[in-house]
């Protein structure tokens, strides 16, 4: 007598939801689409892949357990022909059972590890781990009781399939683990760069008011020569002596907007944009408090202004114009636009993105969905007429 719990008809609703467990957790995470289904077909074929086969891998854990388990009671069946629930009992509560050891891991690490762009490469081939998994312990498996009761085959076998099922656990979790401290330290990494910025903007600031204070302070001696060359006819010497005043005036401080981090961000960008003859015309309407954290904001904020300048860059320099306007449109809701020209053609995606590498575009727009996700917000990218438009809105947590 030989039976594969696998195929067991039991199997199908623990293997459902152990499949649909992480892509369901993932697309809630990630999107705020009301759409659930229509959520999870946009996962990429990786992601479907290693869900499929993950939970074909937590099957064959709990077939083989159950054929462990039931050992004897088949052997006791070949014996008087009888036959019951029995093995369909144990395997729900070896799912049960299973499911309880891979609960966070299915419903909160898998998803987060999904949701996280800097490890999206890895989804192509992910799902190889589950798959090798799940051909060893199918292979480990026997296929009789008899193997199974024989001398010590049934306690070793059960010591090495928790093993096993141990060591995938620990894979997945030492995997969320690494990537999670990739990410926060991708993110502090991101805070210092925004820190050393807003450093920056405040000592050009600190210099622009010790140039104002000189200025005043040097301010009737410069009356008191304009007057004694006014008197004195000397139009051309008044004229040089005029003209090299208004150059030392003209270095006026731009402020950008009231928060100082956007400022210092909007700063450093129109800085890059000078330097690559590129003009960013700016309108930030933004009070000194966001409704949004400013890390968030600064991040998707400096994603779409460092690809408008890539997009721009090889263009002729009459072309090179960007418009960045950033208002609040109530008190919980913030709304970002970006408009820059490109050349060539922009092919999206089915998320709606630019491919990745298409005329600058698609790199860190992913990064820039996942922020607008997390607050629930909406983004549309357009491309017509040459002109590429990024509109973001985004809602207070609070």
């Amino acid at each position: 007598m030989t039976i594969n719990y696998i195929l067991n008809p039991t199997m199908i609703i623990p293997g459902t939801l152990f499949a649909l467990a992480p892509a369901v957790a993932s697309v809630r995470h990630s999107s705020s689409d009301s759409s659930l289904v229509r959520g999870m077909f946009a996962l990429s074929p990786g992601r479907k892949a290693f869900c499929i086969f993950n939970s074909v891998m937590l099957c064959e854990f709990c077939s083989m357990y159950t054929k462990f388990i039931v050992a004897p009671y088949e052997l006791a069946s070949l014996v008087n022909g009888r036959s019951s629930l029995f093995p369909d009992m144990v395997i729900l509560g070896m799912s049960a059972v299973i499911g309880a050891v891979f609960f966070r891991t299915l419903t909160l690490k898998l998803p987060v590890l999904m949701n996280e762009e800097r490890v999206s490469g890895v989804w192509h081939y992910m799902f190889l781990a589950p798959l090798v998994m799940s051909a060893v312990v199918h292979w480990m498996t026997p296929v009789s009781p008899l193997v199974v009761m024989t001398g010590r085959v049934r306690p070793i076998s059960l010591a090495l399939v928790t093993f096993v099922m141990l060591t995938a656990y620990m894979f997945y979790h030492m995997f969320w683990w690494t990537t999670t401290r990739l990410t926060e330290n991708a993110r502090l990494q991101q805070e210092n760069t925004f820190l050393q910025m807003e450093a920056k903007r405040y000592n050009e600031l600190r210099r622009y008011m010790n140039h104002t204070q000189a200025m005043r302070h040097d301010f009737r001696q410069h009356v008191l020569v304009i007057h004694q060359l006014a008197e004195a006819g000397q139009l051309y010497e008044l004229r040089e002596y005029v003209s090299g005043l208004a150059e030392s005036t003209s270095k006026s401080y731009v402020n950008y907007c009231a928060n100082p981090a956007v400022d210092a961000v909007a700063s450093h960008y129109d800085h890059a944009a000078r330097h690559q003859d590129t003009v960013i015309t700016w309108s930030l309407e933004l009070p000194a408090a966001l409704p949004v954290s400013e890390s968030d904001y600064c991040g998707l904020f400096g994603n779409l202004v460092e690809n408008a300048l890539k997009a721009v860059r090889n263009l002729p320099a009459e072309q090179r114009r960007i418009k960045v306007l950033s208002s609040m449109l109530s008190k919980f809701m913030i709304g970002i636009s970006i408009d820059n020209p490109y050349s060539g053609k922009i092919t999206f995606g089915k998320n709606g993105l630019p491919l990745s590498g298409k005329q600058g575009h698609g790199i860190g727009l992913i990064s820039v969905m996942n922020t607008v996700n997390r607050y629930g917000g909406s983004m549309s990218i357009t491309a017509e007429g040459n002109i590429f438009s990024a509109d973001i809105i985004l809602y207070s947590n609070s």
